[in-house]
């Protein structure tokens, strides 16, 4: 069973240089940036995003654990929703690759509501690229509905 554990200056310090890789090449196959710069960009917005680091306010990050082996990572905010705060935003949710296929990505979300409703929080939200098909899958089978959908056409003229 998941647990989530807060996670330690060791595993930010590798989660960052990660996620801003991973957040940059995701944004790049999404079509929403060209590949130069795209580094430096994604580096700024986490940078903005976890200002203070571990210690941002409202912000939560996470390794998950089942038992003594780390299966994955979630970071999450608290979020103001209508003029309240009452949502948690899932900024990331990573199953470590070696421990893909085996049920971790759904024992972290049921986790979530958990950690949700400790923090009195009434609803989660979140954004998928549209390539993520295994996490489009999970959140559909977490029982998460589409409220926006993005659409994009390139056309190829450059």
């Amino acid at each position: 069973m998941v647990k989530l554990v807060p996670m330690d200056e060791e595993a930010f310090s590798r989660y960052s240089d990660w996620s801003v890789k991973n957040y940059a090449d995701e944004k790049v196959k999404a079509g929403n940036w060209p590949l130069e710069g795209s580094l430096e960009r994604s580096r700024e917005e986490f940078n903005k995003l976890l200002k203070d680091g571990l210690r941002t306010e409202n912000n939560y990050l996470y390794t998950a654990m089942d038992g003594d082996r780390d299966v994955g990572i979630l970071w999450i905010a608290i979020m103001k929703h209508d003029g309240v705060n009452d949502t948690i935003w899932i900024y990331d949710i990573v199953v470590n690759e070696n421990m893909r296929g085996k049920g971790y990505g759904y024992q972290i979300m049921n986790a979530l509501e958990e950690k949700a409703k400790e923090l009195n929080q009434s609803s989660i939200l979140l954004h998928v690229f549209g390539h993520n098909t295994p996490a489009i899958e999970l959140y559909k089978k977490c029982g998460y509905d589409i409220t926006n959908m993005v659409m994009q056409k390139n056309l190829n003229i450059r």
